[in-house]
This record gives structure tokens, C-alpha cells and sequence, in this order.
């Protein structure tokens, strides 16, 4: 059981190792390539460098890895990144509740699905509402993840397909990467 557990732990560190390098390149490497133009995959998560940037009143900016080829759209502080059926949002909302289960409940309320902690993001406290609807005769699966920052919180949402959710579930994972 040791050996199992240790041999997931390397390889984990291993992939979260691809996954920064994908990210946040050295100073030497060279300009990447145009991404070919696939659906995205747990293998084709979001390109290196860009990043959505919410500047708090207080503390260092949170700073959201986003897809730098899909399609987006803003509308005040909300940024949509599109490509085909897949949509990865981000947010920030005015909170007054103090932790960001709590901001994230009042955010679902009434609008079904669950609320539950999610590991801390850095040092920020953070929850996840997960939900299903239907658009156009399809369900679509919804993760929602909430950042406590202040009197806001910062949402990453990530929408897929019910049946391409996992399948795609390394575009929502790679945004995740969160620094501040």
C-alpha cells in the first residue's frame, strides 16, 4: 500500500511539474508553437503566459492561467473564454459573507447543485459548486470554484457537455494554477 502511494505522489508531482512548465516557461526557452486547433483535452490544457489578472485593495494580485487561443468576451470584470461547446469563465464578486463557502453559497442560492470546501488555492481560502442543467435538450455539467479575496470573490467556472466534463476537466485543473 506504501508503494502504491508513494508511486502516486511521484508520478502526481511529475505531472503538476508538466503542467507549471507549460505555464510559467524559463527565461531561455523559445517561443512556442500555435496550438493545434482541437478540442482541448487533459492533454491540451490552456497555452502558456496568459493570465487574467483581478487586482485586490489589499495583497497581491490573483492571477488566473486562461486558454490564450479560445475565443473571449468580457463584460465588466467577467471574462469568457470559449472553443466549441467548452466555456471557462472568471469573476470576481462582491461578498460580505467572511470565507468563500460561505460567499459561494450565497452566490448558488436557489439555484440548486452543492457547495462544499475545496482546498486552499495558495493561501486563500476557496469552495466549489458543482451543478448540471439543461440547455437545448443536453446536459451540461458546471464547477465553479470560489477564491476568498476581502470583500470579493474571485470565480473560476468551467462548463462542458455532461459527457466532455472529465474528458476536458484539465482545462478547469490548468486554470486552477492560481498565483498571488
Amino acid at each position: 500500500m506504501k508503494k502504491q502511494v508513494v508511486g502516486g505522489a511521484v508520478v502526481g508531482a511529475a505531472v503538476l511539474a508538466i503542467v507549471v512548465a507549460q505555464f510559467w516557461p524559463g527565461e531561455d526557452a523559445p517561443p512556442a508553437a500555435p496550438p493545434p486547433l482541437v478540442a482541448p483535452t487533459t492533454t491540451t490544457v490552456p497555452t502558456r503566459g496568459q493570465l487574467e489578472v483581478y487586482r485586490l485593495a489589499e495583497g497581491p494580485a490573483i492571477e488566473i492561467p486562461v486558454p490564450a487561443t479560445w475565443a473571449v468576451s468580457r463584460d465588466k470584470e467577467r471574462a469568457s473564454y470559449r472553443r466549441g461547446d467548452l466555456l471557462l469563465e472568471t469573476d470576481r464578486v462582491p461578498i460580505t459573507q467572511e470565507d468563500a463557502v460561505g460567499g459561494l453559497r450565497a452566490v448558488a442560492a436557489g439555484q440548486g447543485g452543492t457547495v462544499a470546501e475545496h482546498a486552499p488555492i495558495g493561501d486563500r481560502d476557496a469552495a466549489e459548486w458543482d451543478y448540471t442543467y439543461e440547455r437545448g435538450g443536453v446536459p451540461r455539467r458546471v464547477s465553479v470554484v470560489g477564491v476568498g479575496a476581502g470583500d470579493a470573490l474571485v470565480t473560476v467556472r468551467f462548463e462542458a457537455p455532461a459527457t466532455e466534463f472529465e474528458r476536458n476537466r484539465g482545462v478547469l485543473d490548468a486554470a486552477l494554477m492560481i498565483r498571488s
